[in-house]
């Protein structure tokens, strides 16, 4: 099957029969839960320091509200990726269910 390929055998299938994005889920998760955490991490601090009284928040209210909302964005995150997957998985199993029955009506 085509979609066994390595990552840079994906990256130049031009047939578009293997893909890129199932190797490169994990790593884009990573970055972009350091980045939300860093985003987090520093709201809190920023409010800390003074730049929540710019808009008359208290930095209690921020550092209430900012798990909530972290943890909301972690896991719309984590559902977006894990739907991508499932279509990639629903494609991969159709393909199989495809070729066996390919298989059967020629024998």
């Amino acid at each position: 099957m085509a979609g066994n390929r390595g990552f840079f055998g994906s990256l130049f299938d031009f047939s578009f029969r293997s893909f890129v994005f199932p190797k490169l889920v994990s790593f884009l998760y990573f970055v972009l839960f350091a980045l939300l955490t860093l985003c987090a991490a520093g709201i809190i601090a920023g409010a800390f320091l003074g730049y929540a009284s710019e808009y008359e928040v208290s930095p209690w209210i921020v550092l209430a509200v900012t798990p909530f909302v972290y943890l909301l964005y972690l896991v719309i995150l984590r559902m977006g990726l894990e739907t991508a997957i499932v279509l990639f998985r629903i494609y991969e199993n159709t393909t199989r269910i495809a070729e066996r029955s390919q298989d059967q009506g020629q024998g």
